[in-house]
């Protein structure tokens, strides 16, 4: 059961009882230290190599204000900065936050931190600092997260695609965090729809609009411990949506086709975009079309990946990795055509 803010006890004190559930015995683990946390390394911390991320979910905070799905809001902040890092086999273990929000709201302050502290703790994460700011110019909020991940020196994962490799596709829950701006001019600026609005398949715009981001680190996490030296790479579709696979082929020495026959059909929200701007160019740049992140492996090793992230998601094999010159081919789910990066 999620911790309910109590108005009569002080508010810091309460935040700071929800941030030391996330603090443990460990690797890293941290202190209260002047009404601060530090984090304290420990010496094995040496044969790791870091990197950092930080992210952000933009103007669907502000959905996610009108709708009061602050807690899915938390969570789509958490999903792209964590599953960035989980790209290179850098596993995330503390992180800081900043919070702006459009007035000052104990309640649902309390309510966000105290769900990126479930976040955090279900996942091995520490926050070691955070940060709110008021801001009455602001609509709605925005949570900033900028989180550290450790891989142990010669176990990262960089892209090296080769030709036989394929590449595997986990499911998405819906648009994730990117292309908010093309709904938000579609639906309330040219056509005067609101939240409430029904789709044709029957949710509400602010329903589908909102769908939380899928957290994909604890799969990753199940297939690196498997097949690590098998993954050819990995990458989160984020904005540039499937034309982001480039990055699955650094040195442009092959190419990637993905087909339209696999079982990753983009979701009603797409089709929808679809119905309202008839590009399949536009649509594979603004969206992951039901395709949340890619892992590019060899076809001898397809099988065993699929196992272990279908106990997680969805997953299927999307497309197939031959010699080349870097160049990304989509045969587009929307129509006849193929879009080519």
């Amino acid at each position: 059961m999620p911790e309910i803010y109590d108005p009569a006890k002080p508010f810091n004190d309460q935040v700071r009882r929800l941030i030391g559930k996330t603090h443990r015995d460990g690797p890293v683990f941290v202190i209260p230290h002047e009404k601060r946390f530090k984090r304290v390394n420990d010496p094995r911390w040496n044969d790791y190599f870091s990197q950092d991320a930080v992210d952000g979910i933009g103007t669907k905070g502000l959905l996610h204000w009108q709708m009061d799905t602050l807690e899915y809001g938390v969570q789509d902040a958490f999903a792209m900065v964590v599953d960035d890092l989980m790209e290179g086999n850098y596993v995330p273990v503390s992180l800081q936050d900043h919070i702006l929000i459009q007035e000052e709201n104990h309640e649902k302050i309390f309510r966000m931190v105290g769900t990126l502290a479930d976040l955090c703790k279900e996942h091995g994460i520490a926050i070691t600092a955070g940060e709110t700011a008021i801001i009455n110019a602001l609509q709605g909020f925005e949570m900033g997260i900028t989180a550290q991940g450790y891989c142990r020196k010669g176990e990262e994962i960089t892209p090296r695609t080769r030709p036989g490799d394929v590449v595997i596709g986990l499911g998405s829950s819906g648009i994730h965090s990117n292309g908010l701006s093309f709904y938000r001019q579609e639906l309330f600026d040219k056509r005067g729809m609101t939240l409430e609005t029904p789709l044709p398949w029957g949710a509400t715009v602010g329903g589908e609009l909102t769908i939380p981001t899928h957290v994909y680190m604890t799969a990753l996490k199940d297939m690196i411990k498997y097949m690590r030296e098998d993954i050819h790479g990995m990458v989160h579709i984020t904005g540039g949506g499937l034309s982001k696979l480039r990055e699955l082929a650094p040195e442009r020495d092959v190419d990637i086709e993905v087909g339209r026959t696999h079982r990753l059909e983009p979701q009603e929200i797409f089709r929808f975009a679809y119905e309202l701007d008839p590009s399949s160019e536009k649509m594979y740049t603004r969206f992951n079309n039901g395709v949340g992140y890619a892992v590019a492996v060899p076809q001898g090793r397809a099988e065993q990946a699929l196992e272990t992230l279908r106990k997680h998601f969805p997953a299927e094999q999307i497309g197939a990795v031959n010699r080349g010159t870097g160049r990304i081919s989509i045969e587009s789910q929307y129509d006849g055509s193929t879009v080519v990066y």
